[in-house]
């Protein structure tokens, strides 16, 4: 197969990194980097010795299989829409589109080829040890709490802290537990930037609640995420990649295999563009998140719940 990646920013060279790994595995025979920037081109050119192209066009005429979209996330509707058009498996960094109306139109028109998001935490070792084993730890799920902080980004901005950072905690509680948000009722603050900064939401999934807090004004990096049962609670904490469990057995803290999530991901986009198995978001999956997180938005704005089933109804 031949691979692209589009955007040789932060990320784009994380993924460039990746499939080249990834080559060497034997997943892959060609990458490509693509950007408009030449700076960032030559860098790909010196740093990997790949291929450069200067645009989507070039890349759908090198008749390419494969495209990891980590441009500006204004920019993902145009450029997915493009490949999709062109019939390339596609893997969309979060968030996927910078709207669920965007999200909503593109998966229509994508038809039967690869799509997924960057959601990295559901291959991350700890989110599928407690995936497999909350209900024996924890028994009956009551709550989770999550904390995704930390100082100004030193990235420029084109998305808020909700579509940035809390869509994670979205995706890794449904991820985990198999639910989908019900009801919303969210709180935001817009200090520096023109999006929202800082984020708390109360989610309704039924049997059980999720507050989650997502922040750029909070001086010190947390990422951690808790799960509340009626026999003991787990928490997972992805600055140190540990999970700590408590419950009637005691406090014990597995051992984690140590894969990169990122390299994880990306090899289970190939193997399902090849048709070889591998696990990809759901676009069910996708859309959920992007409703949760714009349900956030418009409780803020109105001043009360929003349930999230009437904006993907809406959409």
């Amino acid at each position: 197969m031949k691979a692209a990646v589009i955007g040789i920013g932060g990320w784009g060279k994380n993924h460039l990194r990746a499939l080249l790994t990834l080559r060497g595995e034997g997943l892959l025979d060609e990458v490509y980097a693509v950007d408009v920037d030449e700076g960032r081109l030559a860098w790909a050119s010196r740093a990997y010795g790949v291929g450069t192209l200067r645009s989507i066009d070039e890349a759908v005429a090198r008749d390419v299989d494969v495209a990891i979209v980590a441009t500006p996330s204004p920019l993902h509707y145009d450029h997915a829409l493009l490949l999709a058009e062109a019939g390339i498996h596609m893997l969309v960094e979060k968030p996927f589109t910078a709207t669920l109306g965007e999200a909503v139109d593109l998966l229509s028109r994508a038809g039967d080829i690869v799509v997924t998001t960057g959601f990295l935490l559901r291959f991350h070792p700890g989110v599928r040890y407690v995936r497999e084993r909350l209900r024996e730890a924890v028994g009956r799920l009551v709550g989770v709490r999550s904390k995704r902080t930390s100082r100004w980004p030193s990235r420029a901005s084109d998305v808020g802290v909700v579509k940035d950072l809390m869509i994670h905690d979205f995706d890794t509680v449904r991820y985990v537990t198999g639910e989908a948000p019900r009801t919303i009722y969210g709180v935001t603050a817009t200090l520096e930037h023109e999006y929202d900064d800082f984020a708390q939401a109360l989610v309704s999934y039924g049997d059980f609640a999720a507050v989650l807090e997502a922040s750029w004004i909070t001086p010190f990096k947390a990422r951690r995420v808790e799960f509340t049962g009626s026999k003991g609670y787990i928490e997972l904490d992805f600055v140190n990649d540990t999970v700590h469990v408590y419950n009637d057995a005691g406090v014990y803290s597995p051992s984690l295999p140590r894969e990169e999530p990122l390299l994880a991901m990306d090899r289970n986009f190939l193997l399902a563009a090849s048709g070889k198995g591998g696990e990809v978001v759901p676009r069910e999956d996708i859309l959920l998140a992007l409703a949760a997180c714009e349900a956030v938005a418009r409780s803020s704005a109105l001043g009360g719940p929003i349930p999230v089933d009437g904006l993907l109804a809406r959409s």
